[in-house]
């Protein structure tokens, strides 16, 4: 039986727990990163199922007369007055 030479192209030092650093890439030196694209159709189909969302939100509201409270006709009102000062 012939033994070869021990070379040293193992990818560890003296520790084999240590990866040599010229094995090792950082962050900076990878170019192609992930990215993510929605589409234009994309974001206005999710923004009219938030606005749908809403709109059933304020439905069920009015159907339970949450807007017809002394409070929420107050707030709305100091609101109008508000907007028609600043005008």
């Amino acid at each position: 039986m012939q033994i070869k030479g021990i070379t040293n192209n193992s990818p560890f030092t003296e520790n084999p727990n240590q990866v040599r650093k010229t094995d090792v890439k950082s962050s900076s030196d990878v170019k192609d990163k992930d990215k993510i694209e929605i589409s234009s159709a994309a974001r206005d189909l999710a923004k009219s199922e938030m606005a749908s969302k809403k709109l059933e939100e304020i439905k069920q509201k009015i159907a339970n007369k949450f807007y017809d409270s002394e409070e929420v006709i107050n707030k709305i009102a100091e609101a109008i007055l508000k907007e028609l000062k600043e005008k």
